[in-house]
């Protein structure tokens, strides 16, 4: 089975899970990097599912699981130990065209949620088709290690230059190779040291001359002093 890979917007969507236990926290706490309406179905939660409900970040419905439960939901996530319960989920998510993931038999899924590794805005995934969770997990692990926080800033410098120098000019092939030049030069490694006054020499070599680069350097020594720069590991 070849598995098609897709980036959700789930932002204020509905997503629910069916299931309070640590597994369904694992799948909670992805989910919140992203701002959904979460919605928790369980008679009991964990700790840490209890917790998030009193801070506001999702709603617990305390109860088990019952036929209607789906209604306007995005994503789906039977979590539960109930085989039963995890049928009848993943039979009312099939009938209202819901994608479900059932964290007890891939086969179900209509879904599945990689290995991720999240540097703020830069996210790798690993998938294995649910062939081996741990293989996927020793893979995200290796990722973590020649990825660090350095290309979470890197990307944010990108992604603040690319409209500028879009806007500079209508010569995509100049854009390209500016571009090229910015991820060939030694702005990572500058950015990794903390080296500010080099970075903004190296900008200033490669980029057009209106594009404000010492604003662009100030800003990313802002956000590396405010604890921008951070990992989340699923």
């Amino acid at each position: 089975m070849a598995l098609y890979p897709v980036n959700l917007d789930i932002r204020d969507q509905r997503c629910v899970v069916i299931g309070g236990g640590v597994v369904a926290r694992r799948k909670i706490k992805g989910l919140l990097l992203c701002s959904p309406q979460i919605e928790v179905i369980s008679p009991e939660v964990c700790r840490e599912i209890s917790d998030f409900a009193a801070q506001g970040l999702l709603n617990w419905t305390q109860r088990a699981y019952q036929t209607g439960d789906l209604l306007e939901a995005k994503l789906v996530f039977a979590a539960t130990d109930n085989s039963q319960t995890q049928e009848q989920v993943v039979a009312e998510a099939d009938k209202a065209g819901i994608l479900v993931n059932v964290i007890t038999d891939p086969e179900l899924c209509s879904f599945q949620v990689p290995a991720m590794y999240r540097q703020a805005d830069l996210l790798i995934t690993v998938a294995t088709g649910g062939g081996s969770p741990a293989l996927a997990a020793r893979i995200r692990k290796e990722l973590a290690t020649y990825y660090g926080p350095e290309y979470g800033l890197l990307l944010a410098l990108m992604k603040g230059l690319r409209k500028q120098i879009v806007l500079s000019s209508d010569n995509t092939v100049h854009h390209k190779r500016v571009f090229e030049n910015l991820l060939n030069s030694d702005i990572l490694a500058a950015i990794k040291t903390q080296k500010w006054a080099q970075l903004e020499s190296i900008l200033l070599d490669i980029l057009p001359p209106e594009i404000q680069v010492s604003a662009l350097v100030q800003k990313l020594k802002k956000q590396e002093k405010t604890g921008w720069r951070h990992c989340h590991v699923e």
